[in-house]
């Protein structure tokens, strides 16, 4: 596989494709606001798009920005970052879809509105995706480093012939070519990031921590120690990985913990645990996800209430509140 031809890296991408255009950025929540001052810092005019009546005003005009009505957002701009909930996208794109321009381009950051609901997007625009690998608080950490989070970059409709470039430039401004730019597309960016979520970062890891954590308390051992060995010592393991790569982390550990890990790791990561992940791919394919999700959300349930029962576990809040305050003060 040639891979050179779908990850880009800062030196080659210019910001050309964008210091002449005005970004405007719909919403205000931790991504929209990492992106803005990373846009603004990279010399890029940044205009923030909110309700008269949104709170948000405020951090918007603190930050140093201009904040005008969504409208007028969306007459003025060039580029339109759309950075709002998913849910809320389709109802933004039928009321305000009548104030853009020929030639404009709308960029997301997720592709599951595209992927999934049927926007009413004009013809004669350019749709395109950044989509940072990484929470905004993350993503605005590391531009302030001189660093960057990885993301992913793709085309939906090229009205201009210009689209790719000036999705590359969108991903420097933001500071993610400097980790790395990958080229991917619109659905295999929401059914992959669904996937991840689900299966690994929101799904399997925090829910086998917890359940382990019960297991320590039922068999009698210290809530503390139970903690630490549950929770705290994943940050070692997963930097470690992280330095080194999957196959060279298992040169750097114990064969001890080598030997342990990969026999009774294999009984815990069987053929039924394939067949449920795998299961889990098919009900995002399929759209049978973003129908119970619909559902859910219509009913006030955005898996809030399941996490009290699944995080009812005795001084666990407690002692991961107090000792990650002195681990992190030390």
């Amino acid at each position: 596989m040639n891979i050179s031809k779908k990850i880009f890296f800062d030196s080659d991408i210019t910001l050309d494709h964008i210091l002449s255009k005005t970004v405007g950025i719909i919403g205000y929540g931790n991504q929209a606001r990492a992106q803005a001052n990373n846009l603004k810092d990279s010399g890029c005019r940044v205009v923030v798009g909110l309700k008269s009546k949104s709170p948000s005003r405020e951090k918007v005009k603190k930050d140093g920005l201009e904040v005008l009505e969504i409208d007028e957002v969306f007459k003025q701009s060039d580029i339109l970052s759309i950075l709002i909930p998913d849910n809320n996208i389709p109802q933004l794109i039928s009321e305000f879809n009548r104030f853009m321009n020929d030639g404009q381009t709308l960029l997301f950051s997720h592709g599951y509105s595209i992927v999934y609901e049927n926007l009413k997007i004009p013809e004669n625009i350019n749709v395109i995706m950044v989509a940072p690998s990484g929470g905004g608080n993350i993503v605005r950490n590391e531009y302030k480093k001189g660093f960057g989070v990885p993301a992913l970059v793709a085309v939906e409709k090229d009205y201009s012939g210009k689209a790719m470039n000036i999705a590359l430039s969108y991903a420097k401004a933001i500071g993610s070519s400097r980790a790395a730019v990958f080229l991917s597309t619109f659905k295999e960016e929401t059914e992959t990031d669904l996937f991840g979520e689900q299966v690994i970062l929101t799904g399997s890891i925090p829910l086998i921590i917890i359940e382990s954590y019960k297991v320590l308390l039922e068999e009698g051992y210290s809530p503390i120690v139970s903690w630490f060995v549950c929770f705290y010592e994943l940050k070692t393991i997963v930097d470690l990985m992280f330095e080194k790569g999957l196959s060279s982390f298992y040169n750097m550990i114990s064969s001890t913990a080598r030997y342990g890990g990969v026999t009774r790791g294999s009984k815990l990561i069987d053929g039924d645990f394939k067949d449920k992940i795998r299961s889990i791919l098919y009900d995002i394919k399929s759209g049978k996800f973003k129908d119970e999700l619909d559902s859910s959300l219509s009913k006030g349930d955005d898996g809030k209430l399941s996490l009290k029962e699944i995080f009812n576990s005795k001084d666990f809040d407690f002692i991961e509140n107090e000792l990650l305050k002195k681990i992190k003060k030390n």
